[in-house]
């Protein structure tokens, strides 16, 4: 997918690099505090919660304290022994969270520190382990990826405590033998059993559900050191059955006011293509027939939500929820309970015991979702994007010829490149246009005015996407919710931009 070259050389070997610096970080504890999914997953913590609790509002949650241990730097042998007694310091051992920051380094003892972190997620009581965590500003690659991924047990599938911060990178290739070794039998008899033995690790991952095959597809193709599979906390990284997660840029919740349903079903498509595990060409194909038989038009939620007269609406294949605060849940299921599917939205079935599917509130949606419907993804103006690929491969630059042809009734000679139209954006709404986002207002300006969509970000507040426009003579910002753009305006607009995995 991604090809990367870094100063880092990762060899099968050991070398003369420094051994991995393990130290505890509770000064990150307000950073990791303030991490939440970015499409609903249940974190260790519980629904609708951050991946780590604040100070001072753990409620006994972390009995035993809580302690963060960051691993950096070039993983050498004996690296894992050396967290093991990090980890062992206290009796009983303290719950704990790990951050990743690494090239990479040896494989072998990759594959040991996963084995000890998944020791910690075992047992019938609370796991002592609570998070494995790739940061920003931060990599975690090679040997420091196949750690990583193992990091899990079967029943952390949907409730992953792998998380990948936008914006960070998680590489993955496979074990190789340095240039200047090639004519070693021994180096490469052992870069061959090393291979045999990752392949093994990701099979019974595959086998478990907690790794889809597509992880192993694609880090298989990659065997050269400066050749990655990168995942940068985007949809990709969902789909490998990781955690994409943001802090209060991208996992602010929505607020429900001014979202449309067309806004909610582009939402819940995107939580659904991106589910990985589940999704088979089949799925992909029918599913946006059987959410709503009559294309979406752009009535308000809120309009939705009192013609029902319930606070959660269904559909078949997405849920939303008016929640306290005002903000919006989704997710990507939903049944009314009719023989047919494709007749519109209902109140969400009920019985004694309350909505019949997911007891408790929905999981919140958030400005980096809203941001993937809005062409804004991970905060970036798309420009270039691929079509999601129904084959689950991600291969459209190893493989550009296999995505000639997106659709059966046209062909697209630029695939799998393809552009995203910006032109033709109007206002949808009496708007006012402000400095920033949030900041000072600059002009209102009425309803159908024509501007020119310059930039994105995603914002810490309940608008969650900001686009900048130049029109009527000036530049400012405006919510990118009451934007009209064309090449949006379709509900069943499902792509993956280049570079956002």
């Amino acid at each position: 997918m991604v090809r990367a070259v870094l100063a880092a050389t990762l060899t099968l070997v050991g070398s003369a690099a420094l051994s991995a610096e393990i130290t505890l970080r509770d000064d990150l504890r307000p950073r990791l505090s303030q991490l939440w999914p970015i499409y609903g997953e249940e974190t260790n913590t519980g629904r609708n919660r951050p991946v780590v609790l604040p100070a001072g509002e753990e409620d006994g949650y972390y009995p035993n304290g809580l302690r963060i241990i960051s691993v950096s730097g070039v993983i050498e042998p004996g690296d894992a022994e050396r967290l093991a007694a990090m980890i062992r310091v206290a009796v009983p051992v303290p719950e704990f969270v790990i951050v990743f920051d690494s090239p990479g380094g040896n494989f072998a003892e990759g594959v040991k520190i996963g084995r000890l972190l998944s020791h910690y997620r075992e047992g019938n009581a609370a796991p002592k382990l609570h998070g494995v965590i790739v940061l920003d500003d931060a990599e975690c690659m090679s040997a420091c990826a196949v750690a990583f991924t193992l990091a899990a047990k079967l029943r952390d599938s949907g409730r992953s405590v792998r998380y990948v911060e936008q914006g960070a990178q998680l590489g993955f290739h496979m074990p190789y033998v340095p240039v200047d070794q090639q004519d070693r039998q021994t180096e490469i008899v052992a870069a061959m059993d090393l291979t045999y033995q990752i392949m093994s690790e990701y099979i019974r991952l595959i086998g478990n559900g907690i790794a889809p095959s597509a992880l192993v597809q694609n880090a298989l193709h990659y065997r050269r050191p400066d050749a990655f599979f990168l995942l940068r906390g985007g949809l990709v990284t969902r789909f490998m059955d990781f955690v994409p997660v943001a802090g209060p840029k991208g996992g602010t919740a929505l607020a429900l006011s001014g979202l449309t349903q067309r806004d909610a079903l582009n939402m819940c498509q995107y939580l659904t293509y991106s589910q990985g595990r589940d999704m088979i060409a089949a799925e992909y194909e029918f599913w946006p027939v059987d959410i709503g038989s009559e294309f979406p038009d752009d009535t308000p939620l809120k309009t939705l939500f009192e013609r029902y007269g319930d606070r959660r609406l269904a559909n078949d294949g997405c849920s939303i929820e008016w929640q306290q605060g005002d903000i919006l849940g989704i997710a990507a299921f939903g049944d009314c309970g009719r023989r047919s599917t494709g007749s519109g939205w209902c109140a969400a079935p009920r019985n004694n015991n309350g909505y019949t599917q997911h007891r408790g509130d929905l999981p919140r949606a958030t400005g980096a979702l809203l941001g993937d419907s809005l062409g804004c993804h991970g905060g970036n103006l798309t420009t270039r994007y691929y079509r999601w690929d129904a084959g689950n491969r991600f291969f459209e630059e190893e493989d550009p010829e296999a995505y000639s042809w997106v659709g059966e009734l046209h062909d697209a000679p630029e695939a799998p490149i393809l552009s995203m139209d910006w032109s033709g954006a109007r206002l949808e709404t009496n708007l006012n246009i402000r400095s920033a986002p949030r900041g000072d207002r600059l002009a209102r300006w009425s309803e159908g005015t024509p501007v020119e969509v310059l930039d994105c970000t995603l914002s810490a507040d309940g608008q969650g996407v900001w686009y900048q426009v130049r029109g009527e003579g000036q530049t400012g910002w405006a919510s990118a919710r009451y934007v009209g753009v064309p090449a949006l305006a379709g509900w069943d607009l499902m792509i993956r931009p280049v570079g956002f995995e």
